[in-house]
């Protein structure tokens, strides 16, 4: 006679088996979240920079983004001491390198300080690079 169905250790193995396979799906999903994250936060960042330097040429003032690295912020000030925006990067993505002074200054006639900022989280990271024309890219 001939039994049909799964031993108890067959059934465990198979659990087994799905488990480390979801804890791998959970792991990979992780690091995508981050990854997407840090790219966010990198064409953000880009965005404001390019949106500063293009009010800072039509008002005819300087303007200057701050990084702040101890809460991840950055700020957007006029040379008068205004701030005209702030801005925060998404959970977990921190600055990972700044410029010397940690700002970038845009004139009004749209050059700017040389600088790269690098944002990142875990092992991905996102590069931005502004030259002293007042171009920024992502690098």
């Amino acid at each position: 006679m001939t039994r049909r169905g799964f031993s108890l250790i067959e059934t465990l193995a198979c659990v087994a088996i799905v488990a480390l396979m979801a804890r791998a799906g959970v792991l990979a999903t992780s690091s995508l979240v981050t990854a997407l994250r840090v790219a966010a936060g990198t064409r953000t960042l880009a965005q404001t920079m390019r949106e500063t330097r293009a009010r800072a040429m039509a008002e005819g003032t300087a303007l200057e983004i701050l990084f702040d690295v101890t809460t991840s912020r950055w700020t957007v000030r006029a040379d008068d001491g205004t701030v005209r925006d702030a801005e925060r990067l998404p959970e977990p993505v921190r600055f990972a390198s700044l410029p010397a002074r940690a700002l970038i200054r845009f004139t009004p006639t749209g050059t700017a300080d040389n600088g790269t900022i690098v944002l990142g989280a875990g092992r991905s990271s996102g590069r931005i690079v502004v030259n002293q024309r007042g171009r920024v890219r992502l690098g």
